[in-house]
């Protein structure tokens, strides 16, 4: 019996870079963009979160990531700031109007600067891969009053499997190399697998991974991906 499990999960590791490649492909474009972006910071040492703005045919037309570890971005996006997050630049260059039948991709809950940013920007949707726990209850904020409630954003999330474990363990392993044991604290009761996945990846494995392309890093965590996202192993 041992054998046969074994052999199942050698079978498992062989295919997990066929199945990584058909999965990615099969991704809204515009996730494909976040994620991108998130990977494009990872790599730069920011906190991996990447944002993208589609029009209401599903065109990308904004598009930003964060950029807190750097030096420079593109004109009109902060970077080397606590506010340099990916949903704020992808909103910083959007002039002034009604952008009510956009939706904006990102792939971590919003925070509390971000979803102002989201409001403040007239923008009707935003969708995220993974939760971030530490801002359990922001959705409460338009009980407040009329005015806050009046162009809050609809918020659709998480979106659950890969896309959802990839988007969290990305903001784990930074947590854990930058030591923020709030996050780390945060995030524990509700995905101790995802936790100990970062903190199984945090600091030599994952500058391997930084020097790869996303699909190629996609291919090499696939089989943990696809076991913390099989409900009830995290």
């Amino acid at each position: 019996m041992a054998n046969s499990r074994t052999c199942e999960e050698k079978a498992g590791l062989d295919m997990a870079p066929h199945k990584a490649i058909n999965f990615w492909t099969s991704v809204n474009p515009a996730w494909q963009e976040c994620f991108l972006l998130a990977w494009q910071s990872f790599q730069a040492r920011s906190i991996p979160v990447g944002a993208a703005l589609a029009d209401a045919d599903g065109t990308i037309v904004a598009r930003g990531r964060n950029r807190w570890n750097e030096n420079s971005g593109p004109q009109g996006q902060l970077a080397g700031s606590n506010l340099a997050h990916a949903e704020v630049n992808a909103l910083a260059r959007l002039s002034p109007g009604d952008y009510s039948d956009h939706v904006l991709y990102t792939t971590l809950e919003p925070c509390f600067l971000c979803t102002a940013a989201l409001r403040h920007s007239h923008v009707g949707t935003v969708r995220f891969a993974a939760p971030d726990p530490a801002w359990h209850g922001i959705d409460q904020l338009p009980r407040l009053n009329h005015n806050i409630a009046r162009r809050w954003p609809l918020r659709e999330g998480p979106a659950g499997g890969p896309l959802q474990t990839f988007a969290a363990v990305l903001h784990l392993v930074s947590a854990v190399e930058r030591d923020i044991q709030s996050t780390i604290d945060s995030h524990w009761p509700v995905m101790p697998g995802a936790v100990r996945l970062a903190r199984e990846l945090a600091g030599p494995k994952a500058d391997d991974l930084r020097g790869m392309p996303l699909v190629s890093a996609l291919r090499a965590v696939w089989t943990s991906l696809i076991r913390l996202s099989t409900p009830g192993r995290d």
